[in-house]
């Protein structure tokens, strides 16, 4: 099970909380090169999550074969967006067309940080991840940057002070989700 919650950019942050219930018999799963992948939330090969959401976002578990040292699984996701890699279980190394590649073990994280470069007609980057251990599985979630001021205190995720200080006196007048 993974609990995610979601920054919502501005015009969306006073929108009624919802939640999503999503089963696995929901989640639709297609086998790329060395993986199989479950697409949760965004489009991968003309796949589509169920997941909703009020961005841009994509949420992919990514599962290796079990006999899949030094084999690779090419993701395109949509140009521009922040991406974070998390190492479930087993060990990896990241080529995101840069000159380096970064190696990860077990609950390691990278965040690969949004490339949008405007010169190139193309719309998705390509993220290469290659197992460095059998059964090797990760999450990755991405996203189009919000670009937007970020304050945050408590349960609360807001733009400014002033909206976290109404939150809270809204939170203990109990007009929450009014």
């Amino acid at each position: 099970m993974c609990q995610l919650w979601l920054n919502l950019p501005a015009k969306y942050k006073m929108t009624a909380p919802t939640y999503q219930p999503i089963l696995n018999q929901d989640i639709p799963s297609i086998d790329i090169q060395a993986a199989s992948v479950r697409v949760i939330a965004g489009k991968v090969l003309g796949v589509t999550g169920p997941a909703k959401t009020f961005s841009p976002v994509e949420l992919l578990d990514v599962t290796f074969a079990p006999a899949s040292v030094n084999r690779s699984v090419d993701i395109d996701l949509p140009k521009g967006h922040t991406v974070i890699v998390f190492v479930r279980r087993g060990g990896i190394s990241i080529d995101n067309g840069s000159d380096t590649q970064e190696t990860l073990g077990p609950q390691a994280v990278a965040i690969l940080d949004s490339k949008d470069d405007r010169d190139n007609e193309e719309t998705v980057a390509t993220l290469r991840v290659t197992a460095t251990e059998n059964n090797s599985a990760i999450i990755i979630l991405g996203g189009e940057p919000i670009n937007e001021p970020i304050a945050a205190r408590g349960p609360f995720v807001m733009n400014t002070n002033e909206e976290l200080i109404k939150a809270n006196q809204d939170f203990y007048a109990g007009r929450m989700g009014e």
